[in-house]
């Protein structure tokens, strides 16, 4: 017992679904007078029989309180793993907790399960016997499965006490899908077999089935009965409504709820079988019958277009989560309408920065508060001992149930939610889903945000050795080759800095060339550096003109600029089989380019300059050429080159640096780095430098040919 209560769990899934949230208010309501509560632990999505022990949502299971709880209710077609279910099975025979299995059978269980054979039976005998079909077909589904042959088997039978012979022709195989029905339907027209009724053995291919004789022409009932089985709510809200048979919720939640408290009581029960109802309908040819639980319209509209309008404030919520400066501010964030009803509660070692939470390593688990929605004015509290929920006695207070979601992100649980609404609300309990999504999201991303940060500020503290990554991460300063000769400078003027040159072939034929200066100073600039080097480079190395992979890269750069740093970059791309260069400029200084035994003269003007890269992630670059085709150099610099000052506080400026690279004396590319580096070293003396000097010049030799 729990707080002088009998607490009854419940393993499941997906509680949102229609019929499945009618049992459980149900078996809630039968349960109250008894003084009992109930406590739902679900996952989100049923395991479709794929037996793996280490999916993160069934950690909820391993929370269930076995100590204090006095009966457990497992639905095992619901959660679909028999390897989940002995889990649950074997914990609570550990603490010798009494286990009713719904629609499963296991041994030392009490098993409540459906007769879907004689249920099934009903509907044949239906359509053969009440309404004298002479010619039936079956729409089987997948071969070789046990439920499909069971039908078949009992389709066979019916046909056998009634005389009717059975052949194979008789039998189409849908697959208990849409697709598959819809074309074995369309066969059967096509063929001109056309039978006088088809049993389906499930209403998902009677669905499909009857809208393919339809849009065919084909009445039905009129030409062609169709009937389905399982009973689900689209059945009896389809065109036409389909004659079908199922679990009767309000009647399966008395079979439960009886079972329980006969365990409870001490009395020995027997296990329980369900037979499904025969539901007639138009399909057949039989009076419309109305669903007795299906939400009306008006309901149905509601949630869905609200449930528009709550995707953003989920995405907001989650992101305001992730971006939060400390643990209380990341719980304020959760002080929203829409997560209302709820306490969350985490493991205490996710607020250690300093560790990689989800690298996969276990630690003892110790339970916090981290909000609870009856308590807004605290967040992030020790649970007290004993203790799953807080105020545990207040949520009992109303009788509703309580429901469990487990919270995990990269495969690792690392705590849960308890919704605790006072009412059945079927749109509360769709929003579990989308609830625990986005706290899984958000306070997960928080998590690795904060160890993120440590582990920023630990690489800034070792900032020496950044400094010699940085520099290691530029190529040689000299490269030759048979047509071209390259030579480039990078002096930072801090430890680090944010400039950065680059050239590589992109293949046999191309060679990238990048001059980039990094707004900022220091770590940062440094840091946003390398970042935005290897985004260029590696988008360099797949298909595209200057412009476009410019484009691309400011993209990728603007959705993920924390810093709201921006780069000026020139990225053009030599042809070395016409010595033509294309290029991009994207807010970078203009570079100087010496035509044969010409003079170094500016290339650009305005229309080929446009803004730095993270400045705005909608803009469109534009390609421009260069032709070297005849020979000649191309000489790429940063700001820090002209920007140099002497003692009296003149800049270098342009017009020397232009000056100076037509009077080197040699024309190779190294004497021209040299010559400048030189002269403005000359020229500041010993004023120290604020701004990175970095350059490179590139000699066209000429085509191979």
């Amino acid at each position: 017992m729990i707080n002088g209560k009998k607490a009854i769990a419940i393993c499941t899934s997906r509680i949102w679904d229609n019929q499945h949230h009618s049992f459980l208010e149900q078996l809630n309501k039968n349960l109250i007078p008894h003084d009992c509560r109930l406590l739902i632990y679900t996952i989100n999505s049923d395991l479709y029989w794929e037996e793996s022990d280490n999916v993160p949502e069934c950690y909820v299971f391993d929370i269930i309180p076995y100590d204090r709880i006095d009966c457990l209710i497992l639905m095992d077609e619901k959660i679909k793993s028999r390897k989940v279910s002995n889990r649950i099975i074997s914990k609570a025979e550990e603490f010798s907790v009494p286990v009713i299995v719904v629609d499963g059978t296991y041994e030392n269980t009490v098993n409540v399960s459906f007769d879907y054979e004689q249920g099934f039976e009903s509907v044949v005998r239906h359509a053969i016997e009440h309404h004298g079909v002479k010619k039936p077909h079956f729409m089987a589904g997948i071969r070789n499965n046990k439920f499909s042959d069971a039908r078949i088997d009992i389709f066979k039978k019916v046909l056998a006490e009634n005389n009717m012979p059975f052949d194979d022709s008789m039998v189409s195989y849908g697959e208990f899908w849409a697709w598959p029905a819809r074309n074995s339907t369309q066969k059967l027209i096509d063929d001109g077999n056309i039978p006088d009724a088809v049993i389906c053995a499930n209403d998902i291919m009677a669905i499909n089935v009857a809208d393919v004789f339809i849009k065919a022409g084909i009445g039905v009932p009129e030409q062609v009965i169709v009937t389905g089985f399982d009973g689900i709510e689209e059945s009896l809200v389809s065109v036409p409504p389909i004659s079908t048979a199922g679990c009767d919720s309000i009647e399966l939640a008395e079979s439960v709820g009886k079972a329980v408290m006969a365990i409870i009581n001490g009395e020995h029960i027997a296990d329980i079988s369900v037979v499904p109802k025969l539901i007639p309908n138009t399909s057949c040819g039989c009076e419309y019958e109305s669903p007795s639980s299906n939400p009306t319209l008006d309901t149905i509209n509601s949630g869905f277009y609200r449930y528009q309008d709550d995707v953003r404030v989920f995405h907001n919520i989650a992101a305001d989560i992730q971006q939060a400066s400390s643990p209380e501010e990341a719980a304020e964030f959760m002080n929203n309408p829409l997560l209302h009803d709820l306490c969350c509660i985490m493991d205490k070692h996710c607020f250690d920065s300093g560790r990689n939470y989800f690298d996969g390593k276990e630690t003892e688990n110790i339970p916090c508060v981290f909000f609870d929605s009856y308590h807004t004015d605290k967040f992030v509290y020790p649970l007290e001992k004993d203790e799953f929920v807080p105020d545990l006695e207040k949520r009992f207070e109303s009788g509703h149930p309580l429901i469990f979601n487990a919270i995990d992100l990269m495969g690792k649980p690392f705590g849960y939610l308890c919704f605790s609404f006072v009412g059945y609300e079927i749109t509360d309990y769709v929003k579990t889903a989308s609830v625990t999504n986005t706290i899984s999201i958000g306070l997960g991303g928080y998590i690795n945000m904060r160890y993120q940060k440590y582990l920023t500020e630990k690489v800034t503290a070792e900032l020496k050795v950044a400094a010699q990554m940085q520099m290691n991460m530029l190529p040689m300063n000299h490269a030759h080759h048979v047509q071209y000769e390259i030579s480039a400078s990078m002096i930072p003027a801090k430890n680090v800095g944010g400039d950065f040159y680059d050239f590589f072939h992109i293949d046999n034929d191309h060679l990238g060339l990048i001059m980039a200066d990094v707004s900022g100073k220091g770590v940062p600039a440094a840091l946003f550096m390398a970042i935005s080097k290897l985004i260029i480079h590696d988008r360099a190395m797949l298909p595209g003109t200057p412009a476009e992979i410019l484009q691309d890269v400011n993209k990728h750069i603007c959705e993920n600029n924390k810093m709201d740093l921006f780069i000026t970059m020139w990225f053009g791309i030599l042809d070395l089989k016409t010595g033509i260069v294309t290029y991009a400029n994207a807010g970078h200084e203009y570079p100087a380019v010496k035509l044969g035994d010409g003079k170094y003269e500016l290339v650009g003007n305005n229309g080929d300059n446009f803004p730095p890269v993270g400045v705005s992630d909608d803009m469109v670059y534009e390609d421009h050429t260069i032709d070297l085709s005849k020979g000649g150099s191309l000489f790429l610099y940063t700001d820090g080159v002209t920007d140099v000052k002497n003692f009296y506080g003149e800049h270098y400026g342009l017009e020397r640096t232009l000056e100076l690279l037509n009077t080197i004396t040699g024309s190779s590319p190294a004497d021209v780095i040299k010559g400048i580096n030189d002269g403005i070293s000359e020229f500041g003396g010993k004023t120290e430098r604020f701004d990175d000097t970095t350059m490179m010049c590139v000699a066209f030799r000429g085509t191979e040919n």
